[in-house]
């Protein structure tokens, strides 16, 4: 799958917030759930104070969902 194409603008802005860089080529399935991993990690690691992590999710839940959906 081609994640440049796939994802939306926002998706793919999401990803290079938190460093993960998004090339016009076809990723494996593999490279899908590191994302997918790097995207949970990054959630997670939200302080659970403020409800950081709850604003987290909601930020990124499209994208964890699509990635989620294409990693099996």
């Amino acid at each position: 799958m081609n994640l440049k194409k796939e994802l939306s603008d926002k998706n793919q802005n999401l990803l290079i917030n938190i460093g993960q860089s998004i090339e016009d080529r076809e990723y494996s399935i593999d490279e899908i759930r590191n994302i997918r991993n790097e995207v949970f990690t990054h959630i997670m690691s939200g302080s659970s104070k403020n409800d950081s992590i709850s604003k987290e999710i909601n930020k990124y839940n499209d994208l964890a969902n699509f990635l989620l959906d294409n990693s099996k």
